[in-house]
This record gives C-alpha cells, sequence and structure tokens, in this order.
C-alpha cells in the first residue's frame, strides 16, 4: 500500500503556475496545487542540459497538464518542449546528449496505419540542436516504458499484448459480453527492441504479465527485467530478476525469498547492483543494495551494516555507488566504495534529496529540500533552479522537529510540529494531528503539500506529524514494529506525542482535530475510536472493518502481512485481530463529528469501508458527512479540483468544529 501511495503523492505534489508571487500572505489550497516543482529528471552525459517535468492544473482545474522543459546548465536558459495538451513522461538524453526520449501520448501520423493515431503513448525523440520532436515507436497499445543500451545504438519498449474481445458462443450464435470474470488474468508484456539510427525493430518477444523495470545487458546480448509472473500487486512480494536474449530464450536469474528488484549493471559490466529485504512476505522490512555476477553467481549484500531503508541507488563508477537513505525525518545521500564497504556521506545536513543523477564525468545530481525550500535541482554545488522564489510571500509559519520517548519505553520518537506565523509559546493553539500513509511511510522535514498544512498554520493552527512505530525511517526493529499490533502501539505513539505537545502549554486541548490518509485514514478511524479528545476528524480513504478492507481490495495479503493469519484461522471474537483492532467494532464509542472523503474507484481501501462507517455514526446520532468522489482513486487526485475540494472541505470541517 505504501508503495503506491508513495508513488501517487509524489506524483500530485509536482505542479506548478507561480501564482503565489502575487499572493496575499495567507496562501489558499489553490495556492498549494499551483506551486511549480520540477519532477522526473533527466541529466545529459557531458551535464550540459536538464531535462524535467512541470505538472499544474488546467486554468479550469478539470484536468492536469504536464510539461517538458529543457534548461541549458551554462547560461540557464529554458525551453519548452512538449505542449500541456498531452501527457509526458520518463526523460532519457541519449548517450551523445544530442537527443532527449520521452514517452508523449501527442497525435502522430502513423504511416502503417496511414491515418492520424491520438492518445496513445508512445517514445518520442526529441533533437536539442534542431528543437524538432517525431515520434520513435508506433505500439498498437502504447509504450508503457523503454530504456536505451548503453551505447544508445538500442531502444527496448515494453507494450502490452492486445486483449481478445469477450463473447459468449450458444450453438453458432456468438454474444456480446461485458461481464466482468475473476480472477482477472493480466495481459502479456511484449519487449520491442529497435535498432536507434533506423527506427527498424530488430525483434520482439512475448513476456508474462509481471514483466517490468527493463534494463539492457552491457553488451546489448540481452534485457534484464523484474517480474513477478502475474502482474497483480498483491503479488508485489513475489518478484525476481530474469534475462531474455535476442532469441526469445528467457533465464531466471534470482531466486531467494521474498523480491528481487531494480537491477543496474556496472559501468564495466562486472556485475550488478539490486534491492532486497531483511523480511521475505512483508512491505515493511528494510531493504538493502546487493550486488552479484552477471550470471548471477557471487551473491553479496553491500548495506547489511546501514540499519535503515535503501529508497534508490545508482552507479557513480565501477568502484562506488550513491545511494539513498531513510533516516529519520530526512532522505540522506551516501557514496559508497563497493570494495571496501566505507559510505561518506554526501548530502547536506539540513536537507532532503531524491532524484540521484550522475554525469559521464562523474558529476552528482539530485533534487534537495528543506524546511524553507520546495525542490531545487543540483548538479554538484551549482544550484541549477529557484522554485522556492515561489514561497517568498507564503507566510505560513514554522516547522520543528519534536523528539520524544515512547510511553513503554521503546522507542525514541519523532514528528514535524508545524507552527503559525508569529508562533508564541505563551499563548495557547488549536492543533491538528495528521497521520501519514502506509504504515510504511514517513513524514520529512521538507516543505510539506500532503495536506492543507500550509493552509492551517497560515489560520492560526498548529499541525502535528508524528512518525509513530511502523514508519519508514527508522530501524528495521522499528519499521516491524506494527507486526501483530496495527492500531496498538503506533496509536499509543501518537497520542504520546500529543500529550508530550499540550505538557508544552501551547496547545488547546479542547480544540484539537485529527486526520489521515489510507493507512493515516485508519488511525484516524482508530483513534476517534479510542479516545473522545479530538472534536473533529477527518477520514480519508481509510480501512473501517478488515473484513470489508480484506475482501474488497486488490491486495488482500496487507491484513496477512501485518496480521499473520487470515480472519477465518482464528476464532471470530475479541482475539482476533480483524475483530480487535476495526474501528468497526467500537463504532458506538465514536462521537467525534466526522468528515469521510473517499474516491469511487479506491482500488486499496475500497469504498465500501468509507459507506459502513458512515452508516454506522449516522445511524448513532454522530455529526458525519460522507463525500464520494466520481472516478477517483487512492488519494482522490486524478482531477485538480476534486483535489482542491478534499483540502478546501477538510479545512472547513475543522473550522466549523475547532473555531472558538
Amino acid at each position: 500500500m505504501y508503495s503506491f501511495l508513495t508513488t501517487i503523492l509524489l506524483v500530485v505534489f509536482l505542479l506548478g503556475t507561480g501564482r503565489l508571487d502575487a499572493q496575499a500572505p495567507k496562501p489558499d489550497v489553490l495556492d498549494l496545487i499551483n506551486l511549480e516543482i520540477p519532477s522526473s529528471p533527466a541529466v545529459s552525459p557531458d551535464g550540459s542540459q536538464i531535462a524535467y517535468i512541470i505538472r499544474k492544473p488546467s486554468a479550469d482545474y478539470k484536468t492536469w497538464e504536464s510539461v517538458l522543459y529543457l534548461k541549458e546548465v551554462k547560461t540557464s536558459s529554458v525551453r519548452a518542449i512538449t505542449s500541456p495538451k498531452y501527457r509526458v513522461g520518463s526523460p532519457l538524453f541519449s548517450h551523445d546528449s544530442f537527443n532527449i526520449y520521452y514517452i508523449g501520448s501527442a497525435p502522430f501520423f502513423s504511416k502503417s496505419k496511414g491515418d492520424t493515431v491520438k492518445g496513445s503513448s508512445q517514445v518520442w525523440r526529441y533533437n536539442v540542436n534542431d528543437g524538432t520532436s517525431s515520434v520513435f515507436t508506433e505500439l498498437d497499445e502504447g509504450a508503457a516504458e523503454y530504456t536505451l543500451s548503453r551505447d544508445g545504438s538500442q531502444l527496448a519498449a515494453l507494450t502490452t499484448a492486445e486483449e481478445p474481445e469477450v463473447s459468449m458462443k450458444i450453438g453458432s450464435t456468438i454474444l456480446p459480453a461485458d461481464e466482468s470474470i475473476y480472477p482477472k488474468k493480466n495481459p502479456a508484456k511484449i519487449l520491442v527492441v529497435y535498432d536507434v539510427s533506423s527506427g527498424r525493430e530488430l525483434y520482439r518477444t512475448a513476456l508474462d504479465p509481471g514483466a517490468q523495470d527493463i534494463t539492457f545487458r552491457p553488451d546489448s546480448s540481452g534485457i534484464v527485467y523484474q517480474s513477478n509472473l502475474t502482474g497483480d500487486y498483491n503479488d508485489e512480494q513475489k518478484f525476481d530478476l530474469y534475462s531474455v536474449d535476442a532469441s526469445g530464450k528467457k533465464t531466471q536469474i534470482t531466486n531467494f525469498p521474498g523480491p528481487e528488484t531494480d537491477a543496474l549493471f556496472s559501468p564495466d559490466g562486472n556485475n550488478f547492483i539490486f534491492k532486497t529485504q531483511t523480511v521475505p512476505d512483508i512491505e515493511f522490512a528494510e531493504t538493502d543494495i546487493e550486488m552479484m555476477n552477471p550470471d548471477g553467481s557471487g551473491r553479496k549484500n553491500l548495506t547489511g551494516d546501514y540499519n535503515f531503508n535503501i529508497q534508490s541507488f545508482i552507479w557513480r563508477n565501477k568502484t562506488s555507488i550513491l545511494f539513498i537513505g531513510a533516516e529519520y525525518y530526512h532522505s540522506v545521500a551516501y557514496e559508497m566504495d563497493i570494495r571496501t564497504g566505507k559510505k561518506i556521506r554526501i548530502s547536506p545536513a539540513d536537507k532532503s534529496v531524491s532524484d540521484l543523477r550522475v554525469t559521464a564525468d562523474g558529476r552528482i545530481f539530485w533534487r534537495e529540500e528543506s524546511p524553507e525550500t520546495i525542490a531545487e535541482m543540483m548538479l554538484g554545488n551549482k544550484k541549477l533552479s529557484s522554485f522556492s522564489d515561489q514561497l517568498k510571500e507564503f507566510k505560513s509559519g514554522s516547522q520543528e522537529v519534536v523528539l520524544y520517548k515512547s510511553s513503554d519505553g521503546k522507542f525514541d520518537l519523532n514528528g514535524i510540529l508545524f507552527k503559525p506565523e508569529g508562533f508564541d509559546p505563551a499563548k495557547k493553539y488549536p492543533m491538528i494531528v495528521t497521520i501519514h500513509g502506509g504504515p510504511y511511510g514517513y513524514f520529512r522535514n521538507t516543505f510539506q503539500q500532503s495536506y492543507p498544512t500550509k493552509v492551517l498554520t497560515s489560520m492560526g493552527y498548529l499541525v502535528f506529524a508524528p512518525n509513530p512505530r511502523g514508519s519508514l525511517g527508522g530501524s528495521d526493529m522499528f519499521g516491524q514494529a506494527n507486526r501483530y499490533d496495527l492500531g496498538g502501539g503506533d496509536y499509543r505513539d501518537i497520542m504520546d506525542g500529543v500529550e508530550y505537545l499540550i505538557g508544552k502549554g501551547f496547545v488547546d486541548a479542547d480544540r484539537m482535530g485529527v486526520t489521515g490518509g489510507s493507512y493515516g485514514g485508519y488511525l484516524t478511524n482508530w483513534t476517534i475510536s479510542q479516545t473522545n479528545i479530538f472534536k473533529a476528524a477527518v477520514s480519508m480513504y481509510g480501512i473501517f472493518s478488515f473484513f470489508t478492507d480484506w475482501s474488497n481490495s486488490w491486495q488482500p495479503i496487507f491484513e496477512k502481512m501485518y496480521f499473520g493469519y487470515y480472519y477465518w484461522e482464528r476464532p471470530i471474537d475479541m482475539s482476533n485481530l480483524y475483530v480487535n483492532r476495526s474501528p468497526a467494532f467500537y463504532a458506538d464509542k465514536i462521537k467525534t463529528p466526522t468528515l469521510i472523503l473517499q474516491g469511487e474507484k479506491d482500488l486499496y481501501t475500497d469504498v465500501a469501508n468509507s459507506r459502513e462507517m458512515f452508516q454506522a455514526l449516522n445511524t448513532l446520532g454522530v455529526p458525519v458527512e460522507f463525500i464520494l468522489y466520481p472516478g477517483e482513486g487512492h488519494g482522490i487526485r486524478n482531477k485538480p479540483f476534486h483535489y482542491a475540494n478534499v483540502m478546501q472541505r477538510s479545512v472547513d470541517w475543522f473550522e466549523k468544529y475547532l473555531k472558538k
């Protein structure tokens, strides 16, 4: 659940129009979603150019618009490569820095079809020198991903096999059919490899439905990819590494317990690194970087002594790698010598970094952010962007890291406290507790866009964002502490933080609210079923009953990972965690006015959870509103006006019940 959620929040908040410069000191939710923040950066091998994407709402807020930009490092000149009318993603420079490849959905004339094709995602190529773009692939089902060979001579794209029409034959009559059939079978993937200079297709081969993350072998003799075979999200713990050559021969490279993913070959081709995890069957175990020979022999764990989660990694040269780890409330970059295991921190102490890239001569690129800045692009020690200038008039207070001890003495805890402008510790302020998704997620000490935090602080609220046990950012033991105890120690850790802040004297304990989405939605629901100290709650796409969630989610393995069993394997009584930790079984204890926000097509926490919660609270006479957003999935961010609606309704709900 976390990885998807983590993948959805990152994409949505990389937005922009620069609307803030002309705004009054107090921002509104539209100011937040109009922030311009660069995403999907690509660096030319010679380090002379940076490509990046800005995503922002359309003028009517009905759709998102993305534009791919090219920036000259030396002159700082910027030009748009694509139109905001069409989707764009995955920019990648050619090995000679003369071309930028990307996946785009602009219409193109197909010679093979003799007609214009619209709405299909294909690989495009932009010529840096003459400023022209041309479609490179013409795949019937579009390109899902692509990669370039090391020498730049070949391009491989992954597409999906066409699904056959569903019909029913009765005798000699064929009837149409529109029913859904379960279990669903995902379509096969098709790997297509091209000659770059001519655009000619070299070969294609069918892969299983779970194939993804393709990369060329160093000598271009074949492709290495990862697969869970089925393509089902519920099988996320079953990824292994495979290779396929031009003849279509497939070879399994890894077959260890748990997932192996993200294979990257060394510059000299003598070995490759990949990601593993300490416990094979759960999504909240610590990840490590391991290394093997190209034939799958010589397995070695490179980061076994680094007791934090590995988020991403890249080769710098044939003897060193760069990686980012989640440490407490920052994402931190290191360089490691693969021969000695020696690690050196290379990112600033007060910054969080992401999107590591390396130029041909070894210069390091990343995006970095802090409490005062949104993501800026850095190459070596040179700052390449000034997107944080948008915050000059964004007067919404300050923030600090809060450190406290869990009441059971097991863990040192942290959280981020966002404070209003002109905060005076001698005064009392209303406070909102916001709970992150995951559970294996975390709040970093950076400028926050995930919830309307900055809007609330500008209105005089404190916002507390805790990282309870089970969050990312701690040790492996800390991350796994929720296993068999979801809603136990994590809930107490949050309440310990609340009590700690109340003890500081500046929190108005009679005016507190709680909110969260996904796992944060579950803990919001759980919290108000266990205590009545919060005077308002905003529950976003959270679990109300684990029976309901297991029966409707596309990840039913979630409950097995955290509880250790399926519900029928224990007596159905209060000793069963599906009962004991479901807010539904404490519904009569809930008194808190609650706003429920839910996407109609959520595949993770199905709408049934929110419907059941609304029905229960409404029947019990608890003030409750249930807002269902059509066409929205997990996160409610498909359409900008829905996203703005979610944030504004949250703010209004807290104002209604917490304002004096």
